[in-house]
């Protein structure tokens, strides 16, 4: 399997974890944005970058990038990693 497909997959399994939790989801194959699924649910909109590693890793310059849209946009910037067999969530800091 290649590492396309893994994170394919990873987002998948994270767009029905996020559904499950009553988000409406929608991901953003091939658009090359800085989020890989948008999650909206009455009063929240979340922007989540889904990374199929167990340490969530996200370079400083990816990382503030990513909370400067979210800024802009007023929306919640979020990654989805994985944590043995679970998935987490939690929300992006633009420092630290």
């Amino acid at each position: 399997m290649t590492n396309y497909s893994k994170g394919r997959a990873f987002e998948y399994r994270v767009r029905r974890y996020l559904e499950g939790k009553g988000f409406t989801v929608f991901r953003t194959a091939g658009s090359h944005s800085p989020a890989d699924l948008i999650a909206l649910k009455a009063g929240e909109v979340w922007l989540v970058q889904c990374k199929a590693t167990t340490d969530g890793y996200l370079s400083r310059a990816a990382r503030l990038g990513f909370v400067e849209v979210a800024n802009e946009l007023g929306v919640v910037p979020m990654l989805a990693f994985k944590e043995s067999t679970k998935i987490a969530l939690r929300k992006v800091e633009g420092e630290g």
